[in-house]
């Protein structure tokens, strides 16, 4: 009788170690269930996060009319063209976009690359009205692509110009020989090889660069900005020694730009015309920056890069 009442017993406490063990596994799985959706959702966020910043997601905005907004802040270069370009294809299409307003701040970069959004903005303005505004700097290459659109509307201190064409050339040679280093390729053409960082040029090779490259470029560069300008070679000629001005100059006035004014009244301006609220919304990818903030560096020309044995002049 005794070991049956003992075996009960003991029955019952492993039926309550049970349903004891089972609630825990059973509160167990929630938890695990609700730290896996929360670290789900972070991980979610975090992702949804970063790729906002780097640009990936577009930002939700009001509905109804908008103006395209062009931020144009770093230097010229023909991957950051490609980015504008796209983008603003994009905004062609919509309807909901009535314009772009385009804000220069560039100081310069690939001659090629102002080409290809110069010639491409004027097409695009004859199909979608285009607002040019020099906030900060539209230098060499910068002013190229500002020249495109009339009228050029510039805040007062901004700079302007610099019309020319430069390509730096650095001399390591004395350096290389106190470390060791020495120059050692092959090539067949005379000119093949204009220019080497352990060496200077020579006469013979710097007539051939300016000849070859330099001059015929920076010919181009005017004879783009005077159409641009609608002018005369001849009347643009002054400006075109690689001076920088303040937007202000009486001497550039109706020259290089057209009216003086800030962001703000330019904006107003524009929402003036549409009798109605409208959103400004910038189009463009965010802006990489570091981990310590964005490093910002005031450049009135970019130096020259040597890759694959090609050259390139810089405006």
């Amino acid at each position: 009788m005794q070991e049956a009442q003992e075996k009960t017993v003991e029955e019952s406490k492993k039926t309550h170690l049970e349903e004891k063990k089972a609630r825990w596994d059973m509160r167990s799985s929630k938890i695990k269930t609700t730290m896996f959706v929360l670290a789900l959702f972070a991980e979610v966020g975090f992702i949804y996060a970063l790729a906002n910043m780097y640009g990936f997601i577009e930002e939700d905005v009001a509905q109804g009319d908008k103006i395209a907004v062009i931020d144009f802040n770093q230097p010229i270069t023909q991957a950051y063209v490609n980015t504008v370009v796209k983008s603003l294809e994009k905004v062609k299409k919509d309807t909901e976009y009535l314009e772009v307003l385009f804000i220069m701040n560039s100081p310069g970069g690939s001659p090629t690359a102002s080409e290809e959004l110069s010639e491409y903005l004027k097409d695009y303005n004859k199909e979608k009205h285009i607002t040019m505004y020099v906030q900060g700097i539209a230098a060499s290459g910068g002013y190229y692509i500002a020249s495109a659109i009339k009228p050029l509307i510039a805040n007062k201190n901004a700079l302007v110009g610099s019309i020319g064409v430069i390509m730096p050339h650095y001399n390591i040679g004395e350096l290389a020989k106190t470390i060791g280093i020495e120059e050692d390729d092959l090539s067949a053409g005379e000119f093949k090889k204009p220019v080497s960082f352990f060496r200077k040029l020579t006469d013979k090779e710097k007539a051939y660069l300016k000849a070859q490259i330099l001059t015929p470029t920076y010919n181009n560069f005017i004879a783009s900005v005077a159409s641009n300008r609608e002018m005369n070679i001849s009347d643009i000629l002054p400006f075109t020694e690689g001076k920088i001005f303040i937007a202000n100059d009486p001497s550039v006035k109706n020259m290089l730009v057209d009216e003086i004014s800030i962001l703000h009244r330019v904006k107003a301006k524009l929402e003036k015309k549409q009798s109605h609220e409208v959103s400004f919304v910038n189009i463009l990818p965010s802006k990489k920056m570091g981990i310590f903030g964005e490093k910002v560096e005031f450049n009135f020309n970019l130096e020259s890069k040597f890759l694959d044995n090609s050259l390139q002049a810089k405006l």
